[in-house]
């Protein structure tokens, strides 16, 4: 069975939270709690000229591969994205490889700011650094 969301609710403020959680590099996992945005939440953003920033978080990291979340910054809130639908299992972040899929997300749905890399895969848009999510253990 597959759910809808619709972006009204998590675009407005409202207990929509998703708790992630990471090792960022430590043995003990750390909890985040972001509010939940939608690309049609990201849509009506730019529609209405809300001024934002994009981050893109390292979460997975195999044979070289990264995959990133995006975690879009506005108001002073951190809204990671999901997927408009949703399973029964629940919300899951939308996961990116580099190639097409963060590219493309970004040039459509970004901040305009220049993506740059460092050899570690992190990713600074502007001047926000993505942070380092990949659970110990699962580095090259």
């Amino acid at each position: 069975m597959i759910f809808t969301i619709d972006c009204e609710c998590l675009s407005g403020e409202g207990p929509h939270v998703l708790e992630v959680v990471s090792n960022e590099g430590r043995h003990m996992p750390i909890k985040r709690k972001y509010q939940l945005i939608t690309i049609k939440g990201v849509r009506a953003l730019m529609s209405e000229g809300v001024a934002f920033q994009c981050r893109y978080d390292l979460i997975e990291l195999t044979n070289d591969k990264p995959r990133y979340q995006c975690i879009y910054l506005a108001a002073g809130k951190e809204s990671i994205l999901i997927s408009d639908r949703v399973s029964e299992n629940g919300v899951e972040p939308r996961l990116f490889n580099l190639w097409p899929g963060l590219f493309k997300h970004h040039f459509e749905f970004g901040d305009g700011a220049d993506l740059t890399f460092d050899r570690n895969f992190i990713i600074t848009t502007g001047d926000l650094s993505g942070r380092d999510d990949v659970p110990q253990g699962r580095k090259r």
